[in-house]
């Protein structure tokens, strides 16, 4: 009966095909019947009953197929984007935008980079899916990555399920051994997740499609070290791995008991020492993604709870990164007050150093704005405002209230910097550099012997007692400063809840959080009057060679005491110079140079908007007499200037910058100025500028962004 049973269907299925050849054979569609229509193939009664069966039940997957369930995924769902639809971006955005970014790509390529990650991203799978992801796209353009995990914020949690108390004072954890179970838990838990959340691979079928790089390297038995990199600042060494990166983890971080403080035993908490620089560096080099906790360790083989900002900014310094990022909460952002609460997009050292000492002395005072109230005449020695001065305080001036600072001022007042603790001075002077260069102690550790030789700069920093928090102000923003004088190039804030806010910072020209750096426009400011005989002697030697034209002393002086020109100084030297000259541009009555400087004209009131085309008026400004003296080229000292003058010609409403030049073409296209032409009758240049007969200068012309 079963041999039955499978000679019907097979048969069933032969009768199936030879229909379906049947009705598709030239020769069925060739003679149709009497009815018209193709000839259908005759198969006995049996057969043909088990074929209409066999139709059935392809008309009943292909309409089961056809339907479209609201969570099955449709074929319509999964065609591929056409081209130049990139997902709704569009091609013309997505290439601008590479374009624009790989200036920033080449130049990031092969720097060290600290990112801290705080506890409470952890909390929230899409953030940190979405930080981790950015990071592990970091590694894979070049960047050198040390990742700092915060874990406070899980180490609360776990104290209060188990009902433990834990005491935090001054920003430091009472770690005891119940406490320090939690926190290497939770430690433990958040590197797993980054491990995990970085083993994830790229997509696959884009790399078949585009070539497996990984295979032809192995095949042809090594790919790009140092050597061959594209770039220059080396590359790392080819993954088997497809695309993932690789984090790993280890006992980089040395610390010591913070011990007793005030009387309060600290137990297990721990201060970092030390870190181990090569072998961090050794795993950057390897293309490894290093991973940081808060958990160091000393020589005793004991566990110690750290704080995350210690451990981020010890390893900052001791590897001289290039950057340091924060992530942190959108209400802890450095905000302008007087500029109606706005983001602070750049904040030299000054800047950041007076916001500190600002946000920490309202925060002491405890009234914003409001001047503090007399001191009571009660035997405990009190603030203004009524508090007592802080144990801390009481034991850096010895414990006795006649010998207490005075008590801050009131917000927008002068600071007299006499209620700041000694390890705080390094906000107002150089201390933290004195420090690292192995100079003599700062404040009252004054005199004793230098430290040793072979300490590094994290140790010099510590023996001295400089204390990078400040207390009342966002630990992100002190750490940022402090590092930043400490030898770190830019320290960057920025928001965790902002989607993609890593690349957006670093990739983008003005980024989307705040940036606390010490060379940008360090050391560089407006000529004074006596600085002309300065800048005659760096402009003198080229105006003989022919790259600059020659000026009187008459002519430089009154140029100088006009406010155009600008220098930079270092150790009290004039090293650089260069002059910015506004034009106000009316075509209907050739109203010619303005014939003051940059700064004297901002507070006028025009009667149209600088800087704006309004009717026929347009504002620029002459770029010129640009010059580095010798032996201070090749330092990056032009590039710094050229960014202060197109900064005061913003602030002036100037739009576009011009210059003329014989010698420095080539300089001056690769920083965007783009060439014009001749300028000796140009009809580009505005009324009042004339080119110099014989010379035959070159125009360029920029248009500033904002």
């Amino acid at each position: 009966a079963r041999v039955r049973v499978h000679s019907r269907r097979a048969m069933a299925e032969m009768a199936t095909a030879r229909a379906a050849l049947a009705c598709h054979h030239p020769s069925s569609r060739a003679a149709p019947r009497n009815g018209g229509g193709p000839r259908r193939a005759l198969a006995p009664t049996g057969i043909a009953r088990e074929s209409r069966r066999e139709t059935r039940r392809a008309r009943v997957a292909r309409a089961a197929l056809g339907r479209r369930p609201a969570a099955m995924v449709s074929w319509e769902d999964s065609k591929s984007p056409k081209p130049g639809d990139l997902d709704g971006i569009g091609a013309d955005k997505f290439v601008e935008f590479f374009r624009q970014a790989s200036p920033y790509i080449v130049n990031h390529h092969g720097s060290v980079m600290v990112v801290v990650i705080p506890g409470e991203v952890f909390v929230a799978k899409d953030i940190l899916q979405g930080i981790v992801q950015d990071v592990a796209l970091l590694q894979s353009l070049g960047v050198r990555v040390v990742l700092v995990l915060g874990s406070n914020k899980q180490v609360e949690e776990g104290l209060v399920d188990r009902g433990i108390v834990s005491e935090v004072v001054d920003g430091y954890r009472v770690t005891t051994p119940e406490a320090l179970e939690v926190a290497m838990e939770a430690a433990g838990r958040n590197s797993v997740l980054t491990q995990a959340l970085l083993s994830r691979g790229i997509n696959v079928a884009v790399t078949r499609r585009h070539g497996d790089r990984g295979n032809e390297e192995e095949e042809r038995g090594g790919g790009g070290g140092p050597s061959g990199s594209f770039f220059g600042r080396g590359s790392f060494p080819p993954r088997a791995s497809a695309g993932s990166a690789t984090g790993v983890s280890g006992n980089f971080i040395q610390a010591k008991r913070r011990g007793v403080v005030k009387g309060i035993d600290f137990q297990y908490t721990g201060d970092v020492v030390s870190v181990d620089v090569n072998a961090v560096r050794a795993r950057l080099e390897m293309g490894d993604v290093v991973l940081l906790s808060s958990l160091g360790f000393n020589a005793a083989g004991e566990v110690l709870n750290c704080q995350a900002y210690d451990v981020a900014v010890s390893v900052a310094v001791d590897l001289r990164a290039d950057k340091l990022v924060s992530y942190l909460s959108p209400a802890d952002m450095p905000r302008d007050d007087a500029n109606g609460g706005e983001r602070m997009k750049y904040m030299p050292l000054s800047v950041a150093e007076d916001y500190i000492i600002d946000v920490a002395r309202r925060s002491t005072s405890g009234r914003v704005g409001e001047s503090p109230v007399p001191v009571d005449e009660s035997p405990v020695a009190r603030r203004e405002d009524g508090s007592p001065w802080s144990a801390e305080t009481m034991e850096a001036v010895g414990g006795t209230a006649e010998a207490l600072p005075p008590p801050p001022p009131p917000a927008g007042e002068s600071d007299a910097d006499g209620w700041m603790l000694d390890s705080w001075r390094w906000l107002r002077t150089d201390g933290v550099a004195h420090a690292m260069s192995g100079g003599g102690r700062f404040g009252a550790n004054a005199g004793q012997p230098p430290f040793g030789v072979s300490s590094s700069p994290w140790q010099r920093l510590t023996e001295r007692g400089l204390q990078w928090r400040v207390e009342g102000c966002p630990q992100e923003v002190c750490a940022a400063v402090f590092s930043c004088k400490a030898g770190v190039r830019r320290a960057h804030l920025v928001d965790y809840t902002v989607p993609g806010a890593l690349l957006l910072e670093l990739y983008t020209y003005d980024g989307v959080g705040a940036m606390v750096s010490r060379d940008r426009y360090e050391g560089t400011r407006p000529a004074k009057p006596g600085d002309w005989i300065h800048i005659k002697s760096i402009l003198e030697p080229l105006a003989r060679e022919g790259t600059t034209v020659r000026m009187t002393d008459e002519a430089l002086i009154a140029e100088v005491s006009k406010g155009n020109f600008s220098v930079m100084e270092r150790d009290g030297k004039v090293i650089a110079c260069a002059a910015l000259r506004r034009y106000e541009w009316n075509e209907s009555n050739d109203k010619g140079a303005s014939d003051k400087g940059v700064d004297e004209t901002v507070d006028e009131t025009p009667t149209k908007t600088p800087g704006t085309r309004s009717g026929e008026t347009w504002t620029v400004a002459e770029v010129a007499a640009f010059a580095v003296r010798p032996g201070y080229r090749n330092e990056g000292r032009g590039d710094q200037l050229l960014q202060y003058l197109e900064s005061r010609a913003r602030s002036a409403g100037v739009e576009k910058l011009f210059l003329l030049t014989t010698r420095t073409a080539d300089w001056f296209v690769e920083r965007g100025f783009i060439h014009a032409g001749a300028a000796i009758d140009s009809p580009l240049l505005p009324p009042g500028k004339q080119a110099q007969e014989g010379r035959n200068s070159q125009l360029y012309i920029r248009t500033l962004k904002d």
